[in-house]
């Protein structure tokens, strides 16, 4: 079993020798660690491989009584005691360093002093004992015996740790957690061992202990070097990433304030180059780039109108129609833009976007009539955010446009003025964005009425619409003469319209823009003006009879509601109770209040939406339901949807090579290209549009336009226009009606939807993700703003 146990012992005191020696090669040219640290460390390492490496030897020796084997016993066990003190004396330097650099003293501690006087005595008494056997001997078969004095030799290799361990102690909130517990264990497992090494005779306890925890101090400190470096690499990133973003803050103040002071010159533009910045990072962000390149296209799109600088403010300020000299003028702005952008060659995408963003998709553009992906993808961005800013901005010579308005507009000029994979974007950024927190925050987008509203001549002044709607909206005001008005006739007044940006309009420019439509006018004492209403019917009640029946002055209170084309609106003040029924052109459209009159202050607004809706019973009918639906019927019924997916068909299920053919028809009331039929893959328990548990995986408008859950469906639209007559022609088609085909075609998870109608061919490829199966799909015909008959399923 001894014999065994020392086999061991020798192998691995072979290996930790050779691990040492390693190490002590690594600790030598490292350049990471400190250089006095690194020299204790290869005295530690060298010392602890010599230490191994002649108590092997010993080992060897032990017992072999030639002149040879005389020498090396004596000589190598004089090594082992002498290496063991020289291995303390390392851990002393090493400490030593610790405590300078790490804990910061000016004077060494002098417990570490004592230590080094401790082991100089030590390694003078191991040559003392060689004279007079002190510490060990040898018998005449020249093996080891332990000297009467043996444990005397241990006085040296435990006391001195012990006051290291004592400083370590002292110091240890200096020393990172990783060194405190290599340096505790460097010192208790030895001290322990050494304890132990006093019973078990024949075993190298202490210098395999000592060698295997120097290993160990190695590991700590390469490791704890390692961190400060990672530490310090994080430092010197966050330092530059700073150091970036203050220089890109510096830039961005800079270039904000120049376009700014630019865009003061014309009032209408003022914070014109923000928006198209802020726009244009939306759109870059929603395509998946990178934010290095969010941030460049961000600032291309703040300096990418630079060049009006070198417009005369003539033309700028010019509310007419520009001539074609003045044109010609105004298109040399991307050319001076690039002129004054050219010298800062650190950011060249700024003069490329300034260059180019006027260019078309379609070649038509300028300066060099470039097409398609010739336009560099930055200007290609920037032209799209820089017509939403444009329109849905107030310029010279109209109100901005309403974001319907601007999405319509993208849609019809994808492909032509506009990259349609950005067009997209755009109208995909619009459609989230139903509280049109993305327009230009003026006065004019208020979303609240107003509080009071004054009015001198008849309607020179309407408030903001107050939406007729299916739950009853309660209005209250007071009226009063106006103060320089006193003598002349004072009324308040009501106009029932409707438009895209809930507001009236007078000139035919802003009428046909916002699709304005006026239903009639209505006064407080039952007068109406019907205009554009099928019919309007009131009754009035008096309640003061021989009193003051004056409109002049007063409290008002409104109540207004609706179900699907009759709305109902009674005017109640002291005097009298005025009741209207209005018969609305349809279903579809939208109907609001706007307050006014003539010689009045309105004051003391209040609108209050109650919780109580309108039914078929509550309006009496003053004219017939029209219905668009009264043709022939193919295998399903006949659907109207007066407003968008307001009703739809019943699920059809889905399979390879269906065929469904129909005649669609827009109603009279849409003016919009999305009012048209909409083809939807979905599923749901009930297998009703909107059911029990219902997934959306495509909606594919027949204008060309395709959406669906992104987290559960990738739709890919392609639209073929050979045969495409222009967006008029094919709106006056849809009101005229025309037939449609759709064909399916399934292969595993992927559906491939072809659509005819109206001289589009329209492809979708809709690529079901995880959890669905194609074949489980349903098919619904819906829309807005038409009606679908004649539904064939083939």
């Amino acid at each position: 079993m001894s014999e065994l146990l020392t086999e061991l012992q020798l192998h691995l005191m072979v290996a930790l020798s050779g691990a040492c020696g390693t190490i002590a090669v690594f600790v030598l040219i490292a350049r990471n660690i400190p250089l006095q640290r690194r020299i204790a460390l290869m005295l530690l390492e060298t010392s602890c491989m010599l230490l191994l490496f002649f108590d092997l030897l010993a080992y060897s020796y032990a017992g072999n009584t030639d002149h040879a084997g005389y020498i090396m016993v004596r000589f190598t066990n004089f090594m082992v005691y002498e290496l063991t003190l020289m291995v303390v004396l390392a851990l002393n330097l090493y400490l030593s360093d610790l405590m300078k650099n790490e804990a910061r003293l000016k004077e060494l501690p002098k417990g570490l002093t004592a230590v080094n006087i401790i082991i100089c005595a030590g390694l003078i008494m191991v040559v003392v004992s060689q004279f007079n056997g002190l510490y060990y001997y040898f018998d005449d078969q020249n093996c080891y015996h332990r000297g009467r004095g043996f444990l005397i030799s241990y006085i040296f290799p435990v006391f001195a740790p012990a006051i290291q361990l004592y400083e370590i102690i002292r110091h240890r909130k200096s020393f990172s957690r990783r060194i405190l517990i290599s340096l505790i264990l460097f010192i208790t497992i030895p001290v322990t061992a050494a304890f132990i090494q006093i019973f078990t005779y024949g075993l190298s306890v202490i210098n395999i202990s000592i060698v295997g925890v120097a290993i160990f101090v190695y590991v700590a400190t390469l490791y704890d070097i390692d961190k400060k470096i990672e530490r310090a690499n994080n430092l010197e990133i966050q330092f530059l990433q700073e150091e970036r973003k203050s220089m890109q803050r510096l830039f961005d103040q800079t270039a904000s304030a120049f376009v700014n002071a630019l865009d003061e010159r014309d009032g209408y533009a003022k914070g014109h180059s923000a928006r198209v910045a802020e726009y244009a990072g939306m759109i870059a962000r929603e395509s998946g780039k990178s934010e290095k390149e969010c941030d460049e296209i961000y600032f291309a799109g703040l300096m990418h109108d630079i060049g009006r600088i070198g417009v005369p403010e003539s033309i700028i300020h010019k509310d007419g129609e520009l001539t074609f000299e003045e044109h010609k003028v105004l298109e040399q702005t991307p050319v001076i833009g690039d002129k004054i952008l050219s010298g800062i060659t650190e950011y060249p995408f700024l003069r490329t976007a300034a260059h180019y963003v006027n260019e078309r998709y379609d070649g038509l553009g300028y300066p060099d009539r470039l097409k398609g992906d010739e336009i560099p993808e930055v200007a290609r961005i920037i032209a799209v955010a820089d017509h939403y800013a444009t329109m849905t901005a107030s310029q010279h010579d109209r109100a901005p446009y309403p974001q319907i308005a601007v999405r319509e507009d993208l849609i019809k000029n994808s492909g032509t003025v506009f990259d349609p994979r950005f067009a997209r974007i755009m109208v995909s950024l619009i459609d989230s964005d139903p509280e049109y927190l993305m327009q230009d925050h003026g006065e004019y987008f208020a979303h609240e009425t107003e509080k009071e509203i004054k009015v001198k001549e008849y309607r020179s002044s309407v408030s903001r619409g107050i939406l007729i709607e299916q739950s009853i909206t309660e209005i209250s005001f007071s009226s009063r003469p106006g103060s320089d008005t006193e003598n002349e006739y004072s009324t308040p007044s009501l106009v029932i319209f409707d438009s895209f940006d809930g507001r009236t309009h007078t000139d035919a420019e802003t009428i046909e823009a916002f699709s304005y439509l006026e239903y009639g006018e209505i006064w407080p004492d039952g007068h109406i003006i019907c205009t554009a209403a099928r019919n309007m019917e009131v009754t009035v009640t008096e309640k003061e009879k021989g009193g003051d029946s004056s409109d002049q002055t007063g409290d008002y209170t409104i109540t207004a509601g609706r179900f699907e084309d009759h709305a109902r609106i009674v005017i109640e003040s002291k005097a009298r109770k005025a009741e209207i029924i209005i018969a609305l052109q349809d279903s579809s459209k939208y109907a609001y209040i706007g307050l006014t009159g003539e010689n009045c202050c309105i004051e003391n607004i209040k609108v209050e939406k109650k919780n109580v809706e309108l039914w078929s019973d509550d309006i009496p009918r003053i004219a017939p339901k029209i219905t668009y639906t009264d043709r022939l019927e193919g295998d399903i019924p006949n659907i109207q949807i007066d407003s968008i997916r307001s009703a739809a068909t019943e699920g059809i299920p889905l399979k390879n090579d269906l065929k469904i053919e129909f005649h669609a028809i827009s109603l009279p009331s849409s003016h919009l290209i999305w009012h048209c039929p909409y083809v939807i893959l979905y599923t749901a328990e009930d297998k009703k549009v909107f059911g029990t548990d219902y997934r959306e995986y495509a909606v594919i408008k027949l204008n060309g336009e395709s959406a669906g859950d992104n987290d559960i469906a990738e739709n890919t639209i392609n639209v073929n226009k050979d045969e495409f007559g222009g967006w008029e022609q094919w709106k006056r088609h849809c009101k005229e009606g025309r037939e449609c085909t759709v064909n399916f075609q399934v292969k595993n998870n992927t559906v491939i939807t072809t659509l005819l109608f109206n001289d589009l061919v329209i492809e979708n490829t809709t690529v079901i993700k995880a959890n669905a199966n194609a074949k489980d799909l349903l098919v619904s015909l819906s829309g807005d703003q038409c009606a679908i008959t004649d539904i064939r399923i083939l």
